[in-house]
């Protein structure tokens, strides 16, 4: 099963209480990111860097396909947590199974 409530959990460790991004007020701590001076999204702290809001996302992962999309850096830090997830859940799951075997 895939979780993402752990990974929340984990990051919203990482920023202040009640986190969200001082321009969009976007408060998902997976695309969120914080320093001293202030909490931006992934989408906000690019732009504030020069680059650009958008990413090219690998659907199914780098390591299995070329094949990409263009998304927003919010969504892309969504999917890319859940690809890894996914591929956690995978390889524990092809674990569990060797050692019953």
């Amino acid at each position: 099963m895939i979780d993402l409530s752990a990974e929340r959990a984990r990051r919203a460790g990482l920023l202040p209480e009640g986190a969200s991004c001082e321009v969009c007020g976007e408060g998902d701590s997976i695309v969120l990111n914080s320093d001293e001076r202030m909490t931006l999204c992934a989408e906000h702290a690019a732009i504030r860097q020069g680059r650009s809001p958008i990413e090219e996302h690998h659907v199914a992962g780098r390591r299995y396909s070329a094949v990409t999309i263009f998304v927003p850096l919010n969504l892309h830090r969504r999917l890319t947590v859940l690809q890894r997830l996914r591929t956690r859940a995978r390889q524990q799951k092809d674990k569990d199974e060797a050692t019953a075997a």
